[in-house]
């Protein structure tokens, strides 16, 4: 049996002569840490996607942007207007969806519609609001669809 500082020297000389090459670093493609919940407010519905930071993802629906909501983000039915505005509303207004294990505290994002304009004004420096405002993204009464059916109707 050899010592093993004898085969390390011997190793050192097969390197150095050539007859021994050093292993190479493998570089494995990792995948994402984990998926987002995105939401397209045209056709209603979410998709989860990889975080991507300067990625802008399309509806594969209807080809409309899809907004980062979070990790917590649960997609309301896609008949309830509602809740579709009230989402969209705190998007808006830069609130996203995370869970409230960090902040135990932080008082929770509305139920309802008509109460997302006092909920706002009354938590400016809530931990979910880490966007500025963006008041072209506000639903309104015109501007939303009504729910389209993809079967036709008989004559």
């Amino acid at each position: 049996m050899t010592s093993r500082d004898e085969k390390q020297r011997r190793m050192e000389i097969r390197r150095k002569v050539g007859s021994r090459s050093l292993p190479k670093h493998v570089e494995t493609q990792q995948g994402p840490d984990y998926l987002v919940a995105h939401a397209c407010f045209d056709c209603r519905k979410s998709f989860k996607k990889a975080r991507e930071r300067e990625q802008v993802f399309v509806c594969p629906n209807c080809g409309s942007k899809l907004y980062s909501m979070g990790r917590s983000f649960k997609a309301p039915k896609k008949d309830h207007l509602e809740k579709w505005c009230k989402v969209q509303s705190l998007y808006a207004y830069g609130f996203r969806f995370f869970s409230y294990h960090s902040y135990p505290d932080a008082p929770k994002l509305p139920e309802r519609f008509k109460d997302v304009e006092a909920f706002v004004a009354e938590n400016p420096q809530h931990p979910f609001r880490v966007e500025e405002p963006n008041e072209a993204l506000l639903p309104t009464a015109g501007k939303q669809k009504r729910p389209r059916h993809d079967r036709k109707l008989p004559t």
